[in-house]
């Protein structure tokens, strides 16, 4: 109190303890009158800014928010990529990799940042017969093969040119297994080994991949019960559940008669053990056997060591059962919590190093059947990294 009865005189407070915030309110209003040649600033812009910015951070978050900080898992990518120190790049693969916050920031660019792998929705459009279906519902004709001259398309079968005689070659007949059916789906046939145009019916080829002994790796897009492969690989637990969304995909396609296999093998088989695998027979979808496998969590010791056994594993039963063809969903990525770009690293040098190690391997093509646009891309940046 002052002499004459005066009120205590109060302690200064900055701005940013007034709005109750952690970042400095006064600096960021300087840095907007710098930014904006001096023009007048609204008093709760700063604050405003400062607030979001800490939001995003995560500097004065609760636990009890379930919201994922820009800094953590920007660490997360660097740590990822090997690196000591935070780059804008591990923020843009940050805000990527997180939904929430890359539909916040859509608009967003981050300086220094680089850009992600994008393939235009032109090219991921499902073909029907020879059109191509475009994103603003305007067709746009495409020949399927080769490009034909002005002659009309005909949907009449047109009776094949007589072989002479003296050719020595017999004309195949219209019931052939390998003839191609007419109409929906034009090009694709029931024979799996042939060429990258039989994945399946609704399923886009994106990227392809021919390594050095042969075998072709190749990036889909689609339905994982609707390719024509030998095998489809199920990530599930111990007690073989139907998880996710391929175990989920499967129970649906495969119904009554898949889950009773898959009951008989937890009988027979008991527990499916970390890293180990197992297969049964498929059900009501192309692929004859599903492969069962039990890969690892991020947060455990040597994960990333561990899912490439896994991968190996895998493998390893695809060849004791002589099977020419796999598909594989995003393994790791799921509820196993790997980040994407780790697990697609850590799957494709696993299986470039079976085929290297296993020379008489019977697979010969490797569909990755994936869904999100993410994941595509990460999948077919890596794919381009390996060796031929």
């Amino acid at each position: 109190m002052s002499a004459r009865g005066g009120k205590k005189r109060q302690k200064a407070m900055s701005k940013s303890q007034r709005a109750n915030v952690t970042f400095p309110v006064g600096r960021m209003h300087r840095y907007l009158k710098m930014g904006t040649h001096r023009l007048r600033i609204g008093v709760g812009s700063p604050v405003y800014m400062a607030a979001v910015i800490e939001y995003l951070t995560g500097a004065n978050q609760s636990p009890k928010i379930p919201y994922s900080e820009v800094l953590e898992l920007a660490g997360n990518a660097a740590r990822d990529n090997r690196k000591g120190r935070i780059t804008p790049r591990h923020i843009l693969l940050a805000v990527a990799n997180d939904e929430e916050l890359h539909l916040l920031l859509k608009n967003v660019t981050i300086a220094s940042g680089g850009v992600l792998p994008k393939i235009h929705p032109e090219l991921l459009a499902k073909k029907k017969g020879g059109k191509f279906v475009m994103s603003n519902n305007m067709p746009l004709t495409v020949p399927y093969k080769k490009p034909i001259a002005t002659k009309p398309i005909s949907h009449h079968k047109k009776p094949s040119p007589p072989v002479p005689a003296s050719s020595g070659i017999r004309a195949k007949k219209a019931s052939s297994p390998s003839a191609v059916k007419p109409g929906k789906g034009k090009g694709k046939t029931k024979d799996t080994s042939s060429n990258s145009t039989t994945a399946g019916t609704g399923v886009t080829i994106l990227s392809e991949k021919k390594l050095f002994l042969g075998q072709k790796l190749t990036v889909v897009q689609g339905d994982i019960t609707n390719i024509t492969a030998d095998a489809l690989v199920h990530p599930t637990n111990t007690s073989f559940a139907m998880m996710g969304d391929v175990g989920q995909a499967l129970e649906k396609r495969g119904g009554k008669e898949f889950l009773q296999e898959v009951h008989d093998l937890r009988s027979s088989h008991g527990s499916l053990d970390s890293t180990t695998a197992a297969v049964c027979s498929g059900h009501n979808f192309p692929a004859k056997w599903v492969i069962h496998v039990n890969g690892p969590s991020w947060n455990e010791v040597d994960a990333t060591d561990k899912l490439e056994k896994t991968m190996k594993n895998c493998l390893t039963l695809a060849d004791q059962k002589n099977l020419k063809s796999l598909a594989i969903p995003a393994i790791g990525s799921g509820r196993a919590g790997f980040p994407k770009q780790q697990a697609a690293q850590t799957i494709l040098k696993a299986i470039s190093n079976y085929f290297v190690n296993v020379m008489s391997s019977s697979l010969k093509q490797i569909y990755f059947v994936l869904f999100d646009m993410e994941s595509i891309g990460i999948y077919t940046a890596e794919l381009a990294k390996l060796d031929s």
